[in-house]
């Protein structure tokens, strides 16, 4: 049987305020959208955004994620897989993307092969997402719009098993 592949486009001119920098983590009072920040200047493509590493939101990312999901069931089984990540003084912006969905795709099991791609073609994917336990799901009953980061500190090996049987992998 051959394997399958998912192509990622990664390339294109770079647009402020999108998915590219920015995901949601539910949080203990609401969702929370954490942001990177990049460098502004002449870049206009993608390939070419530099992370900011003058501000502090390395710090602030790690806390609002342990604050988020250290008392999810599989927090401290992937914590340190991916938030070094965050850290990594010498990755580009499309560095980070391509380096965390890699861990992704790696823990959920996924049996399709990545290629990576510099087109671009914007494609918005909206899709319902059967519900799944959360760290405050009794707070604020299933919060949707979240990282994928939230399925796997909440579902651990499962998670690649539940995006499976959904039709989703």
């Amino acid at each position: 049987m051959e394997l399958g592949y998912f192509a990622v486009a990664m390339g294109g001119r770079f647009e402020k305020q999108t998915e590219r920098t920015r995901y949601n983590i539910a949080g203990p009072n609401k969702l929370q959208t954490l942001s990177v920040p990049i460098n502004h200047g002449t870049e206009k493509m993608m390939a070419d955004m530099r992370i900011n590493r003058e501000q502090k939101w390395v710090k602030e990312h790690l806390k609002a994620i342990e604050t988020a999901y250290g008392n999810a069931p599989f927090y401290e089984f992937y914590d340190y897989r991916i938030l070094p990540l965050l850290d990594n003084a010498d990755f580009t912006l499309t560095d980070l993307i391509q380096a965390g969905i890699k861990i992704l795709h790696k823990e959920l099991k996924c049996d399709f092969a990545l290629q990576f791609s510099n087109d671009f073609e914007a494609i918005a994917i909206k899709s319902d997402v059967p519900p799944y336990p959360q760290v405050f799901d009794d707070r604020f009953g299933f919060r949707a719009e979240v990282s994928a980061l939230d399925l796997l500190f909440n579902l651990g090996p499962q998670a690649g098993d539940y995006l499976k049987n959904r039709g989703y992998l």
